[in-house]
């Protein structure tokens, strides 16, 4: 009976701070604004000129109201973060950005600008169809912050806007479509750079665009590495490498992981009054394939779902998926399930060590 209550009490005193840092993010942290590939898009592709848009089931099927577009079961980071940042108000997250009503409502709480199949580059994975590359969202981040934000009432002065853009959280999650793109037979990228110049190359792009963001008032940056893309059952059911993860693959995207901690010091020292966060998902993800068990999940290797005959690793259309969708690492051959994306929020919301120098808590209350 005592170990049963003090078991009470320590998750209800657990529950309590995770809401009472919730509420602080909330209070000193007027907005956040996403952008990146399928890993964040909210449903920004419905409204694009592509196939790659996943608006049917079994995709959504944990999230409240069924399929949105998000490529997964349920919640994105961003989700996560969005509803932890507005725990107590209960505010719903806000629209993909490219929704019609999405601006209809004075919305002070940010946008999501990711997009499926986009890239840091601009032409990365256009050819199958129309996306939101960095550059393009940035541009509509602009539109949003000389446009839409000062005819709301509370930033109609250019001192409320800048204040406001400051204590912003700024969220970016882009290169894997990049290094898709680059591992194609025949593609220009691979023709043009080596592995190293590759890394380099997209570091110093991704730099630009970051640096385009702090221009328009952004200080505050939560930037995530690409994840171990030799780990996605889409990757090793065509390379089949003798080990559980194509290492050779994963060497290639930790060149872009190296080089992006030296820009981001880089930049940090060079924009006054700039904080930049990494995100280091990849030695999460990567252990969490090799070591299951040990982080709660009994399959790092199938998908939740079954693919369609497109080769393109999304689930396919009207299928009934596993049952066990939270001990499963892959929800369809190429995005995460809810599971892990809960996993990394939380940790980089108020944990220690996966962001770095300080988590999203932390960051929000920086001055």
């Amino acid at each position: 009976m005592v170990k049963n209550t003090m078991s009470f009490l320590f998750t209800a005193l657990f529950f309590l701070f995770v809401e009472s840092q919730a509420r602080g993010i909330r209070r000193v942290a007027p907005a956040l604004y996403v952008f990146g590939d399928s890993v964040m898009d909210p449903g920004n592709n419905i409204f694009l000129n592509t196939f790659v848009k996943v608006n049917f089931t079994p995709y959504g099927i944990d999230f409240p109201g069924g399929p949105t577009g998000r490529f997964t079961n349920g919640y994105t980071i961003a989700d996560f973060w969005y509803k932890w940042s507005n725990k107590r108000s209960h505010e719903p997250i806000p629209l993909p950005y490219l929704h019609p009503l999405s601006k209809l409502k004075s919305n002070t709480k940010g946008f999501n600008y990711a997009s499926g199949t986009a890239g840091i580059l601009h032409d990365t994975s256009r050819s199958i169809g129309e996306n939101l590359p960095l550059g393009r969202q940035v541009k509509l981040f602009k539109e949003t912050a000389e446009q839409y934000l000062p005819s709301l009432g509370a930033y109609n002065n250019r001192t409320k806007l800048s204040n406001a853009l400051s204590k912003s959280i700024f969220v970016v999650c882009m290169g894997s479509n990049d290094y898709m793109n680059y591992l194609q037979p025949g593609s220009n990228t691979s023709k043009l750079y080596n592995a190293e110049q590759f890394g380099e190359f997209l570091v110093k792009e991704l730099g630009n665009h970051l640096q385009e963001l702090y221009n328009l008032g952004a200080r505050k940056f939560v930037v995530f590495e690409v994840a171990p893309l030799g780990c996605l059952p889409d990757v090793l059911d065509k390379t089949k490498p003798s080990t559980l993860c194509d290492e050779h693959i994963n060497g290639l995207v930790s060149v872009f992981n190296t080089n992006l901690g030296v820009k981001l010091n880089k930049l940090k020292s060079v924009l006054n009054g700039s904080t930049f966060v990494t995100a280091k998902s990849y030695r999460l993800i990567h252990d969490i394939i090799y070591n299951p068990l040990h982080h709660g999940f009994s399959d790092a290797r199938q998908a939740c779902c079954a693919s369609g005959v497109d080769g393109s690793g999304d689930c396919k259309p009207g299928i009934v998926p596993c049952q066990s969708r939270k001990s499963h690492v892959f929800w369809d051959r190429v995005h995460p399930t809810e599971a892990i994306y809960e996993r990394i929020a939380s940790e980089c919301f108020n944990g220690k060590g996966l962001c770095t120098p300080m988590n999203i808590v932390q960051l929000a209350g920086k001055h």
